[in-house]
């Protein structure tokens, strides 16, 4: 019977999980929608956190596992991340201990960075940057979320187009803003803005960067901003002469954005990532299982 090693990303808007063999090769991926305890709630996670790996597993059952890890957005947000740890064992029906790390942990893997030092840049829903050793944090810049926070993340982009589209319905920003909500006023793009979760708003973010990409003022302005802002993050943040991984839509999605992003960035080389977070929080549930690895790291 095939060992089976298990990695699961846990975003705000997606939740990932990955199964890799001992040999590293995929043999499952599951998705489901965000798990972040701190915007959902601990049931609601842990139910899409099952969802997840369930799908993942594809009828194979979890004691295949032997070992996991959970890269957790609003992992800070935990009053006890031992003990939800524990909680997520029992939901996977897993026999071998969790490991729950922050997001940002199998995020600056997925860019090749194999000792766990360096500074990676989340930009999706939200937008975050750190810089780790390991799995500790020695900076943190932004993370506040969307009622805060965020600036840069695709809430912000959501956020600052529809208050353009609010103020101008008719130009080629607030005409598809209004398309995209199914609004034919102002006031029906502020009961869209208010009748969903606060997290939908970053489906608009798409959408800004298409129209700078074709040159409209407006979304190129929006556009430029959040780059500003994330490069921001990051200046605050990283250390020159590290590793610096720039993960998240928003980040890696070719457009202005992640162009105006690298240059403004250029003096630290940004590195975008190589594989997805789920399938690098797998390769770091591996080192979990091997022994010569756990020991590697232990002398750290």
């Amino acid at each position: 019977m095939t060992t089976l090693h298990l990695g699961v990303d846990a975003g705000g808007s997606r939740t990932r999980a990955v199964l890799l063999d001992a040999a590293g090769a995929v043999r499952g991926r599951g998705e489901s929608p965000g798990a972040n305890p701190a915007g959902e709630g601990p049931e609601p996670a842990l139910g899409r956190l099952a969802a997840a790996v369930t799908a993942a597993l594809d009828g194979r059952g979890p004691g295949r596992i032997a070992a996991c890890l959970i890269g957790l957005a609003g992992y800070r947000s935990l009053p006890d991340p031992d003990a939800f740890a524990e909680r997520c064992r029992a939901a996977l029906g897993l026999r071998h201990p969790v490991r729950l790390v922050p997001d940002t942990v199998p995020a600056l893997a997925s860019g090749g960075v194999t000792d766990g030092h360096g500074t990676v840049l989340i930009a999706g829903t939200g937008a975050i940057c750190v810089r780790l050793a390991g799995a500790r944090t020695l900076a943190r810049s932004g993370g506040l979320g969307w009622l805060l926070g965020d600036e840069g993340g695709g809430f912000w982009l959501g956020r600052e187009a529809l208050r353009h589209a609010h103020a101008d319905p008719a130009g080629p920003l607030g005409t598809a803003v209004r398309a995209h909500c199914a609004a034919d006023s102002p006031d029906a793009l502020l009961h869209w803005a208010y009748a969903g979760p606060p997290r939908r708003l970053a489906t608009l973010a798409p959408l800004v960067s298409r129209l700078a990409a074709q040159g409209d003022p407006a979304a190129r302005a929006i556009a430029d901003t959040a780059a500003d802002h994330l490069a921001g993050l990051v200046r605050a943040t990283a250390a020159p002469a590290e590793p610096l991984v720039l993960t998240g839509s928003v980040a890696t999605t070719p457009g202005p954005i992640r162009d105006r992003l690298h240059h403004l960035l250029a003096d630290l080389h940004p590195r975008l990532p190589r594989t997805d977070p789920a399938t690098a929080a797998a390769h770091l549930a591996t080192r979990l299982a091997s022994p010569r690895l756990r020991a590697a790291d232990g002398r750290r």
